[in-house]
């Protein structure tokens, strides 16, 4: 199987026709005239591997079941990626052995990240790595098998979210509880699996010389513009200037809907007796999103329409894999949304928050070398969380989006509120994490993960009444697959809804040249820094109570407006 014309005799599953390639690049002389070219030659492969790689998640996740799809990411994962990570570390190697400094601006950070994955590369990890991306996959299985019985008729998890936005009480508590004694049932499983996981990060990190997984994770991240320490500040500035605003939001919600104390089946319903449902199949969500992506900026819908020929699989049906996400397939040139679509409006809102992913991809491929596309993930989030707000103005049908007026202002004021929620839950999740690999004890339990888990919901998230769900509440680090998956990646989203909150701003007085100076940092990829990135979309760079608490008080004035 060949995937680029440059490379046609490869196949990304025997590892036989890949070496000859990664030899030619190693036997290669170059020097300061030659390293651009070789530079590029190395780009177009790594690109032949990463769509393969891309492809063959896709199909995984597409059908948890099919069995030969998981026998090809398998032998991608256990033979594939360790012998290309090995052949990464020596081609680093040899790059960095003759390049004093950086070839030239654009490639100052790639440099930069070189030398850093070349400092803690160790051929004994590889292995282990690939063993962590099996076990998360089994994550995957696991949640993505998961089905409740409503109605007699056996639904996703997906759908049964959905139906937490109903306004009878008691269906909602009743479908609640089917989805958390779905988790409950695995729980066991699910503790076994993560204390699986976690002496094997630990030993990455021992192996590396460090003395937390943390330490070693913030490198690998390429965490170069903010510290452990700066997200405790996050979270502090959360605490203070967030959660009482969240609190406010929570006390009207429960004043609305009538109840002595919002439970949690509580927190998702709608306060209007009638949840938004704006679109009844996947074709009018695509149809629907093509005229609002169109109305944002007629190249970002032109985008949108080339994915629209076999780049986009949003429904959501048995054995699929949960939650959403955009990959990219970089020899074709086309991004990819996978999602489980069920008829919500957080389902309008994940496509518009992929569909910014995917913008990120396209506007940076004028990038020529593969690793100085898309950019570190706290801005590919910006990109993504951006999207969300700079679409609201078109919610409207008079617009191109699905509703009538009051309704579109209604779905605007509801993304709002989301953001604000958001903020605690994010501080939870990255909280949580921390403690784990930083600070538990080399024996911790499940049971201490649990305790850790309500403690912190507890400090974030006050105003939800858990009486009597001791179970539920403290295993929903359990209902978080980052945690499993893709360790500390969380705190980026908090970061990046900031960056998106201050796009937005400018957006309010001016979306034309909002829009345009966001396409202008999606543009540069991963050729600047964080605080560089922001700069050039118009923001900056920051996360004190100052820009968190300006932030709240914007949203706060808007919701004003629009709840008028």
């Amino acid at each position: 199987m060949s995937t680029n014309g440059k490379y046609p005799h490869i196949d990304p599953l025997d590892w036989d026709t890949i070496q000859p390639h990664v030899d030619a690049l190693l036997d290669a002389h170059i020097d300061s005239e030659a390293v651009s070219g070789w530079l590029q030659r190395w780009s177009d492969l790594n690109a032949v591997l990463q769509e393969a790689g891309a492809r063959i998640y896709r199909a995984v996740t597409e059908n948890t079941a099919d069995e030969a799809a998981e026998q090809r990411f398998n032998r991608f994962v256990e033979v594939i990626m360790p012998k290309a990570s090995v052949a990464e570390q020596a081609l680093k190697q040899k790059l960095l052995a003759v390049v004093d400094g950086a070839p030239g601006d654009d490639t100052a950070l790639l440099m930069q990240r070189f030398r850093t994955e070349v400092d803690i590369f160790r051929e004994e990890n590889v292995a282990i790595e690939s063993k962590l991306d099996l076990l998360g996959n089994q994550y995957n299985k696991i949640a993505g098998g998961m089905t409740v019985q409503w109605q007699g008729e056996e639904i996703t998890i997906p759908r049964a979210q959905s139906l937490l936005e109903e306004p009878d009480r008691d269906s909602r508590q009743l479908v609640w509880q089917q989805m958390m004694d779905c988790f409950l049932t695995q729980r066991g499983a699910l503790n076994d699996l993560y204390l699986e996981m976690l002496p094997l990060r630990r030993e990455l990190a021992a192996n590396a010389g460090f003395a937390s997984y943390r330490d070693l994770r913030w490198l690998q991240l390429s965490r170069f513009d903010y510290t452990p320490a700066d997200c405790f500040t996050f979270h502090d500035a959360i605490e203070a200037e967030v959660v009482p605003v969240a609190s406010q939001i929570y006390r009207d919600l429960q004043s609305k809907l009538g109840v002595d104390s919002l439970r949690p089946w509580d927190v998702y319903a709608d306060p209007h007796g009638q949840p938004l449902r704006p679109f009844s199949d996947v074709a009018d969500l695509e149809t629907g999103a093509q005229r609002i992506f169109d109305q944002v900026d007629p190249q970002l819908g032109n985008h949108f329409r080339a994915m629209r020929d076999g780049y986009l699989d949003l429904a959501s049906r048995a054995n699929k894999a949960p939650g959403g996400y955009c990959s990219g397939f970089p020899v074709s040139g086309h991004p990819y949304i996978f999602m489980n679509a069920v008829g919500t409006h957080d389902n309008l809102t994940t496509l518009l928050h992929e569909g910014g992913h995917a913008f990120h991809f396209m506007e940076s491929q004028r990038q020529p070398l593969i690793w100085n596309q898309d950019g570190p993930m706290e801005f590919c989030e910006v990109a993504s969380m951006s999207m969300e707000l700079l679409s609201a103005p078109y919610l409207a049908r008079d617009k191109g989006g699905f509703y009538s007026d009051a309704d579109a202002r209604r779905a605007y004021a509801d993304q709002l509120r989301k953001t604000v929620l958001f903020f605690p839950y994010m501080a939870v999740v990255d909280a949580f994490q921390h403690w784990v690999y930083a600070e538990a004890p080399e024996a911790v339990t499940a049971a201490d993960m649990d305790r850790r888990w309500r403690e912190l919901t507890d400090r974030f998230m006050p105003d939800v009444n858990w009486d009597g769900l001791q179970n539920e509440q403290e295993t929903g680090w359990h209902r978080k697959g980052h945690i499993f998956e893709a360790p500390f990646y969380y705190i980026e989203y908090g970061l990046a809804q900031l960056g998106a909150l201050q796009v937005w701003r400018n957006a309010l007085n001016d979306q034309t040249q909002s829009v345009a100076a966001y396409r202008s940092a999606l543009a540069l990829g991963y050729t600047r820094s964080l605080p560089q990135l922001f700069a050039s979309a118009g923001t900056r760079f920051a996360f004190d109570r100052q820009i968190v608490g300006q932030l709240m008080a914007l949203i706060q004035e808007q919701l004003a407006v629009l709840d008028a």
